[in-house]
């Protein structure tokens, strides 16, 4: 039996600017006592230890794991006991790979939109949407305009669905199981077997092309962006007006988008196994 993480443990104190004990949600705190347990394991513990290890009863301790399975924080395994799960990996990995990530990446941004004359955006992942963190505009009269902070769809940006092709296959599986398809165009894939059709086919390639399906009239090509351990946390786009960005001309750009997006990968410590870039069909 692992050694308990929490025994003897002082609780640490809250800062003058910390809200009062009094407001805060005790179930929040034991839920995160938990998985923090959990976490710090050696190896997988049953309800029982944690109960242990924590102080508290078994029911209580058996009632927030399966709560934490419930959400991907905690997974269960053979002989009912518990590890840490996707989720909180996903949660880690983004907050590790996004600090500084514009400054990392806006070299090659630059590059890239001086290369295509097109607008180059860039954005992180956030459960079921991405994030705009950074763009490049375009010097052309006519530009894709991004507000930084907006947040958009995984299954109609070519960002989005470069994200998403390149996830764990447990963690892509339940995703796009809980995605509402929301139709943004006539073009927006709105059937979940086609969708995985489609991931499955930007995996291969290695971007993703949205032909008008988030917004009439706008084409984009988007590749991930990997940290350290190989996640796929982020994605970089090109970006314009339909009438100028063909499908056919997406796909040439794949090619320096792709490098621009191994570049940024590797500043933060990616180091992929071995690949060649696939033009697409």
């Amino acid at each position: 039996m692992p050694t308990p993480i929490h025994e003897n443990k002082k609780k640490p104190m809250l800062s003058k600017d910390a809200p009062n004990e009094s407001i805060l949600s005790q179930t929040v705190l034991k839920a995160l006592d938990v998985l923090e347990c959990v976490a710090n394991a050696d190896q997988p513990l049953s309800a029982q230890q944690v109960a242990e290890s924590l102080k508290i009863s078994r029911p209580t301790a058996y009632r927030l794991l399966l709560t934490l399975v419930s959400r991907g924080y905690v997974a269960e395994g053979d002989g009912a006991r518990f590890r840490l799960g996707t989720q909180a990996l996903s949660l880690s990995n983004k907050v590790l790979a996004s600090i500084d990530l514009p400054d990392v990446a806006r070299s090659y941004m630059r590059q890239l939109s001086d290369l295509t004359n097109e607008t180059v955006n860039l954005s992180i992942r956030e459960g079921m949407e991405i994030i705009y963190i950074a763009r490049v505009e375009s010097s052309q009269s006519i530009r894709m305009m991004s507000t930084i902070g907006t947040r958009s769809h995984l299954h109609s940006t070519s960002m989005g669905k470069a994200v998403l092709a390149f996830l764990p296959g447990e963690e892509q599986t339940l995703l796009v199981e809980r995605l509402a398809l929301t139709p943004r165009t006539t073009e927006t894939i709105t059937e979940r077997s086609i969708l995985v059709k489609e991931l499955a086919n930007v995996r291969k390639q290695g971007f993703a092309i949205d032909n008008e399906e988030n917004e009439a009239g706008v084409r984009c090509v988007g590749a991930p962006i990997f940290d350290h351990t190989g996640y796929a946390f982020a994605a970089v786009s090109v970006s314009g007006p339909a009438y100028r960005l063909s499908v056919a001309r997406l796909k040439a750009l794949a090619q320096p988008l792709s490098e621009a997006t191994h570049a940024i990968s590797a500043h933060l410590g990616h180091v992929p196994a071995a690949q060649k870039f696939s033009g697409g069909n």
